[in-house]
Formats: C-alpha cells, structure tokens, sequence
C-alpha cells in the first residue's frame, strides 16, 4: 500500500509539471498604428511587417532591454526576443536588411506613429495614447 501511495504521489506531481501554466491576466502591451493606419490587421500581417517581410507599414520597435518588446515578440512574432535578435542578426550580416528603428520610449514610439501616417508600434498597455494613435485590433 505504501508503494501504491508513493506511486500516485509522483504521478500526481508529474502531472502537475506537464500542466500548461496559466494565462497572464493582462496583456503587457498594445499594439498602435497612425489615426490613418488600418484599425484591424490579421496577427501574420503585423508579424510580417515587423520582421520586414512586408512593407505595407513601417515598423517601430521599442529598445532590446524593454519589458514591453520582449512580451510583443514572444506573443505576436511568436519568438522569444533573443531569437528575433539573431534573425536581425543573420540579416544584417548577410546584406539583407536592417531591423525597424527603435524607440527608447512609449512617448517616443507614440511621437514616431504620429508623424508617420503608415507607422505601427507598440506601447505599454494602460498608457495614456492622446491624439493621432489607434489601438490596433489582431485578427
């Protein structure tokens, strides 16, 4: 019985490892685009344009260290940042391309999509946006 008991107790918590964890309550960041710039985008498109394999708007990142980045490529680019890091990487070094610009703030993303009609970025969620920005909604 003792066997039994020990059995069910490491199956129990085998289990429990190969439990998926759960969702984070709130999202870290919205994703905006020019007054102009579309309203909806399918989740591929604003990957795409991100990683520059379309040019139907310009994208802005923020820095590499930011919270906000990391949280946006691993959610929407569906990398971890270190990987989209070295996709920049291998792109710069092979004459590709270059990465969007980066921003180092929320205001400094926001200023960016203001003046730039085809511009999208992301911000941290619950900032204020002001005028001449739109949240995007993901397809």
């Amino acid at each position: 019985m003792q066997r039994f008991s020990m059995w069910m107790a490491g199956l129990v918590l085998g289990v429990a490892f190969l439990a998926p964890l759960p969702a984070a309550s709130a999202q870290a960041y919205v994703i905006v685009t020019n007054a102009a710039g579309p309203s909806a985008l399918p989740r591929d498109e604003v990957a795409r344009v991100f990683l520059k394999k379309s040019n139907s708007l310009v994208a802005v990142d923020q820095e590499k260290d930011s919270r906000v980045r990391a949280a946006f490529s691993k959610t929407v680019l569906g990398r971890p940042l270190a990987a989209v890091l070295s996709y920049w990487q291998q792109q710069i070094f092979s004459g590709q391309d270059s990465p969007p610009s980066e921003k180092s703030s929320d205001d400094a993303v926001l200023a960016y999509i203001r003046s730039n009609p085809r511009a999208i970025g992301y911000v941290s969620a619950g900032i204020e946006l002001g005028t001449g920005v739109r949240v995007l909604t993901l397809q």
